[in-house]
Order: structure tokens, then C-alpha cells, then sequence
């Protein structure tokens, strides 16, 4: 139990570690009124450049040094990076330390992941898969709860939701087993990765660029249709990461349960979100579709986790997560990007056009989905019934 707990430990402050203070965004602005607001934004999107590259040193330092060891240097630059920023006498010394933390981060999130397969195989495998991103998921809703009851003291002090990372480090210290380095390939031969895991980032890629329009539209689209009040937003918005919880918690169920129809069921989960979102602009009705939304892709996430480490080779898990978490954090930082550029073909850019897109591409993605397994199914009811009609000949 030790062991599970340390493993989910890192989970709970790794994908949500920038967004982790966005609810003190405004007033780290009022406190720098010569930076302008890009400048702001990027407190929340910097680290996710930083990530990238840091994911495959990651890897790189894993044929050199045990997973233990380069997890413990992540949470030490963690927590320095975190923290730092409730001290940053200027925007540049901000942006510095958030600079730090998509380091950390970058070292962490490939080992938090591919660590799972180290230790577990089969169902318990896909159960543990489903509470990285539960914990993934709850960390963000504390985090982001404790930084905006912190900021409304002094945004100074919602940087202090990072010491959280000390207590985990005590924890991985303490309880995670050290296994020896990864090494490198003695053949000398180049292995290449296995073309689906190009596929799998992607589709990764291709997830966070729709699901990260919550954190970065959500309390604009609020605001600008009068749906919720400032400190409404505040609950509502969290509401994905609660759906995503529960969605990671209970996956082993809903694989069981649903077979080859969970993908398709997790997209159509986010298309009905989406909708209700974009749709309704009713705070009831948003509050439910962001939990749905979130429970489609809590679920969503970890399945595609899961489908690497059965994908890869054993020596090239690290490899192929760092690929996938590089498109994930590509996906965070190109999302406002990429959304707002499709919402410009098609008129005024606004949140509410932005929502309405993203219904539709997800519900079509689901519907797609639908038949294709049903196609493929089908297939292979035919083929069974010729086969067997061949044996009874």
C-alpha cells in the first residue's frame, strides 16, 4: 500500500502544476501593472515549453540513475521552483521560476506514468493507470481551491500550494522501492518506437487541445454570458478535474463494463459536455457538462497511458511517455492557439464559438468511433460464422 501510495503521490502535482495558481492570475497583474498580459499569461503556460524537452533528459538520465533518484532531483526542483515564485520581486523573476518548474515537471511526469508498468501488469495495471489520473485530477482541485483562498490574502501566498511537494518527497524517499538504471542499449543498435505510439500522441495531442479550453476560456465564457458570478467560477471550473477523478478512480469498471465500446463512449462523454457547455448557457447545465466533459476524459487519458505501456517495448516505456507527455504539453500550450485560429474561419472569435466547435468535432470524433468498432465487430462475427460453417462442412 506504501508503494501505491508514493507512486500516486508524484501524480497528485504534475499535469495541473501550472494551472495550480491561475485563480491568483489577477492579482499577480495588479501587482506588476507594467507587464502586459501576455506576459501574465504565460505564468500559467510557460512551464509547459520547459516540460518538453525535460520529459526525454528524463529518459536520458534513467539509463544512468534509478527512477527513485531522478524523481527525488524533480521534487527538489519542484519545490524550488513552486515556492520561488511567492517571491519574485518582478515578472521576470516569476516567469524564471515557473521556468524551473516545467523543468521538474518535465523530469517527473514520464517516471510518474512508466513506473506503473515497473511494478504492475494486467487489470491491476489499467486499475493503477486510472488512479494516476484520479490523482492527477484531485491535484488540481486542491491546488487550484487552496491557491484561490490563499490569493484572496495575497496571491504571494498562493504559491505556497507547492509545499505539498515536500510532504511527497518525504513519502518517494521513504517508501518508494529503488530500481537499478535503465541502461543503455549494449547492441548498439537503434531501436525505433512502435508507429502507433506516434498515433497515441497525437490523439494526446489532439485531447489537450480541446480540453485545455477549461482552464484557459471557462471563466471568460462565464463572465462574458453572465452565467456565474466571480465567485461561482470558482467552483464551477474545478468541477472537470472532479469529474476526471471519479472518471480514473472507477476506469477498470468501465473497461470491463463497456469492452470495445470505451473509447467511443469516453469521446461521446466529452462531445455531450462540450454541448451542454456551448449550448445551454444555463449555470446548472455548464456545471454538469464540464463534470461530464471531465469524466469522458478522466477516463479518456489514462486508457491511452495504458495503451502505451502495452504498446511499447519494456526498454522503451520511458521513451515512448516522454513522446506522448511532449504532445500533452504541446496540446496545453498550443490550445489557445489552435482554437482560436478555427473559431476565426468561421467568424468573431468568442468562447461561446470556441465550445460550439469543440461539441461538434468531438461528437462527429464519437460517432466515427461508433462505427468503426461496429464495422470491425461485424467483421469478425462473419468471419467466425464462415470459419465454423467451414468445420461443420
Amino acid at each position: 500500500m506504501s508503494k501505491k501510495l508514493s507512486i500516486l503521490s508524484v501524480s497528485i502535482i504534475t499535469v495541473m502544476a501550472g494551472a495550480a495558481i491561475s485563480p491568483a492570475l489577477g492579482e499577480i497583474q495588479a501587482a506588476f501593472p507594467d507587464a502586459n498580459q501576455t506576459l501574465i499569461k504565460l505564468i500559467n503556460t510557460l512551464h509547459a515549453i520547459w516540460v518538453i524537452p525535460f520529459t526525454f533528459v528524463s529518459g536520458w538520465l534513467t539509463t544512468r540513475y534509478s527512477k527513485k533518484s531522478v524523481l527525488i532531483a524533480g521534487l527538489i526542483i519542484y519545490i524550488i521552483g513552486g515556492t520561488g515564485g511567492g517571491f519574485a520581486p518582478n515578472i521576470w523573476f516569476l516567469l524564471s521560476t515557473r521556468a524551473l518548474l516545467g523543468i521538474s515537471v518535465g523530469l517527473m511526469m514520464p517516471i510518474s506514468t512508466s513506473i506503473v508498468s515497473d511494478f504492475y501488469d494486467g487489470d491491476e495495471r489499467t486499475d493503477m493507470m486510472g488512479k494516476v489520473s484520479a490523482s492527477n485530477q484531485i491535484g488540481g482541485v486542491i491546488s487550484m481551491t487552496a491557491a484561490g483562498l490563499l490569493a484572496a490574502i495575497s496571491w504571494r501566498y498562493a504559491f505556497s500550494v507547492y509545499t505539498i511537494a515536500i510532504f511527497i518527497l518525504i513519502f518517494v524517499v521513504r517508501y518508494l522501492p529503488k530500481q537499478p538504471p535503465l541502461g543503455n542499449n549494449k547492441s548498439g543498435e537503434k531501436t525505433k518506437l512502435n508507429l502507433k505510439i506516434y498515433g497515441l500522441a497525437l490523439t494526446m495531442f489532439t485531447i489537450f487541445i480541446f480540453l485545455y479550453s477549461i482552464p484557459t476560456n471557462m471563466a471568460i465564457y462565464l463572465t462574458e454570458n453572465n452565467i456565474a458570478s466571480t465567485k461561482a467560477i470558482g467552483l464551477i471550473i474545478p468541477l472537470s478535474s472532479i469529474g476526471g477523478f471519479l472518471g480514473g478512480m472507477f476506469l477498470a469498471r468501465f473497461k470491463h463494463l463497456l469492452n470495445q465500446y470505451l473509447i467511443p463512449v469516453q469521446v461521446l462523454l466529452m462531445g455531450i459536455g462540450f454541448s451542454l457547455i456551448a449550448f445551454t448557457l444555463n449555470a446548472v447545465a455548464v456545471s454538469i457538462g464540464i463534470f461530464i466533459m471531465g469524466l469522458g476524459s478522466g477516463t479518456l487519458i489514462p486508457t491511452i497511458y495504458n495503451m502505451v505501456t502495452n504498446v511499447a517495448d519494456q526498454k522503451q516505456v520511458m521513451k515512448s511517455m516522454a513522446v506522448v507527455q511532449t504532445c500533452l504539453y504541446l496540446g496545453q500550450f498550443m490550445s489557445p492557439i489552435v482554437l482560436d485560429n478555427i473559431a476565426r474561419l468561421f467568424g468573431e472569435v468568442t468562447s461561446s464559438l470556441i465550445y460550439s466547435i469543440s461539441a461538434f468535432v468531438t461528437l462527429i470524433a464519437a460517432t466515427i468511433l461508433f462505427i468503426y468498432v461496429i464495422v470491425k465487430k461485424t467483421k469478425l462475427s462473419n468471419y467466425f460464422t464462415a470459419k465454423s460453417c467451414d468445420l461443420n462442412e
